[in-house]
């Protein structure tokens, strides 16, 4: 699979943040093929995305810090929120905006301009934009998950090159018209990528899942700021056929061949940078959670029981538990979004009292979908849910909510993005920040990734206008959707 883009130029027009100490050759094609084909730019935008998502290099993704389901023990700078030293906003931001959006953006208009010749042919054209819009949403979705306002409108376009950032409120609501319009264009009785489709396969039926579960998201993520919106998006999605099994699960499978192997394969196989964290641990120990096995690995028991790292301090690798070494084989599968995910959000849906089901139901399947997903036997799963304090009714935590969030953060286990966006909207569970927290902090866990350290340099009246419409340029400024 090659990265088949335009010139290194134009994506640093797209993105307004880059910077080069030396500009000779800028201009020059340096990739294979001069006119890239569509099919082969989604491809390497959804490997990216993955990539995004589920690797765990401290240079990039230290989400499943942010959530204390793990702890980093060699270099706990990442486990105390240092944000700035490895500048994590710049390195997400050309990622997702360069290596991302920009595929799928520039695909989409070669298809949408191609031209036609039958009716079959429309349709078919038709499926592929939707599919591709919907990666477009998704992508769009997280970057304000992550940063707050951020360019939408005059956005990776070659010939702006000072963005505007806009409003994050104002892209959700964009994102969800164009969402529902994409979910709706999409006709189950034609193909549309095929085997360029590295998520489905070309499914068109499972896209529309898939569609139907991001927007239930979408929703869910609106549900604190605008009731009435997100109770419409929730519940349409919900009608319309959103994930019902792990079957749905939108997977990004990995290869044994270099490079396109699961991330962490290369980062970890010689190397111990993180472990459980304590309270993570601590909580599955006393649940007797039976994803123990799978999350952790069985051969770091501490006297036959898992011990968690203390979160924000280096560790001794010989006293504590570390990730069950399955994460960091080189073709283990990375995880986009699946069942357990739409049911939860489904469950705090319902626990509001909208029409999408009994909250119980959601609750239940979630935890059931979660440990089925890592294997789980039956009879585990049965024991599990009978228990006093994992019975909806009977649960840990003062109230649904609370219950929902608390079963979710454990579900979430090695989805730290997800996990935490779950946590910045919900509030639970409770977690602290380390007494080791970097001063940027303010003694709080983060809810923002901070912008790319060029922002200021590059594009300084737009980053000024907006982190002063944000609140700051903080890692403690809530999002406009984070409201207690």
């Amino acid at each position: 699979m090659k990265k088949l883009k335009y010139s290194i130029f134009f994506e640093i027009l797209g993105v307004s943040l880059n910077s080069c100490d030396n500009l000779e050759g800028l201009n020059e094609d340096t990739k294979a093929y001069v006119t890239p084909v569509p099919e082969a730019l989604m491809t390497s935008a959804q490997e990216q995305y993955a990539i995004f998502l589920n690797n765990a290099s401290a240079n990039r993704n230290n989400f499943r810090l942010y959530v204390q389901q793990w702890s980093a023990i060699a270099y706990p700078d990442e486990s105390r929120y240092e944000m700035a030293a490895r500048s994590l906003g710049n390195s997400n931001w050309q990622l997702l905006y360069r290596d991302v959006l920009k595929d799928l953006i520039d695909a989409q208009n070669k298809i949408a301009n191609a031209p036609v010749l039958d009716a079959k042919a429309i349709a078919v054209k038709q499926n592929k934009i939707a599919i591709l819009e919907i990666q477009i949403v998704q992508v769009f979705q997280t970057l304000v998950d992550l940063y707050g306002n951020v360019p939408y409108f005059e956005a990776v376009k070659p010939d702006n090159w000072l963005p505007k950032y806009d409003d994050g409120l104002t892209i959700y609501k964009d994102l969800a018209t164009r969402l529902t319009n994409a979910i709706s264009k999409l006709n189950t009785t034609h193909e549309s990528f095929g085997k360029a489709d590295l998520i489905y396969g070309g499914d068109v039926a499972k896209w529309k899942k898939y569609g139907n579960s991001i927007q239930i998201r979408l929703g869910m993520q609106l549900s604190d700021v605008d009731a009435v919106l997100a109770k419409t998006l929730v519940e349409s999605a919900y009608n319309s056929g959103a994930m019902t099994s792990n079957a749905d699960n939108a997977i990004f499978q990995y290869t044994s061949a270099k490079p396109h192997f699961n991330p962490n394969y290369e980062d970890f196989k010689s190397r111990a940078d993180f472990a459980i964290s304590g309270l993570f641990a601590d909580v599955l120990n006393d649940l007797k959670d039976p994803r123990r096995d799978f999350y952790f690995d069985p051969a770091s028991k501490k006297g036959g029981v898992y011990v968690g790292a203390p979160y924000g301090f280096k560790a001794d690798i010989e006293t504590i538990s570390l990730f069950n070494t399955t994460l960091k084989e080189i073709n283990f599968k990375g995880d986009l979004f699946d069942y357990a995910e739409t049911s939860f959000l489904l469950a705090d849906a319902a626990n509001r009292g909208w029409a999408v089901g009994p909250t119980a139901t959601h609750y239940n399947n979630g935890i059931t979908a979660s440990m089925k997903y890592w294997g789980v036997a039956d009879a585990n799963v049965a024991a599990y849910l009978a228990q006093p304090n994992v019975a909806f009714t009977t649960a840990i935590g003062s109230n649904a909510k609370e219950r929902i969030a608390y079963q979710m953060w454990i579900a979430y286990y090695n989805r730290g993005f997800e996990a935490w966006t779950a946590y910045r909207r919900l509030d639970f569970p409770k977690l602290q920040a380390p007494s080791t927290a970097v001063d940027a902090a303010e003694k709080k866990v983060p809810v923002r990734m901070v912008y790319s350290h060029l922002a200021s340099s590059t594009n300084g009246v737009n980053y000024t206008a907006a982190s002063a419409a944000i609140g700051g340029d903080k890692m403690t400024t809530k999002l406009f959707w984070d409201k207690y």
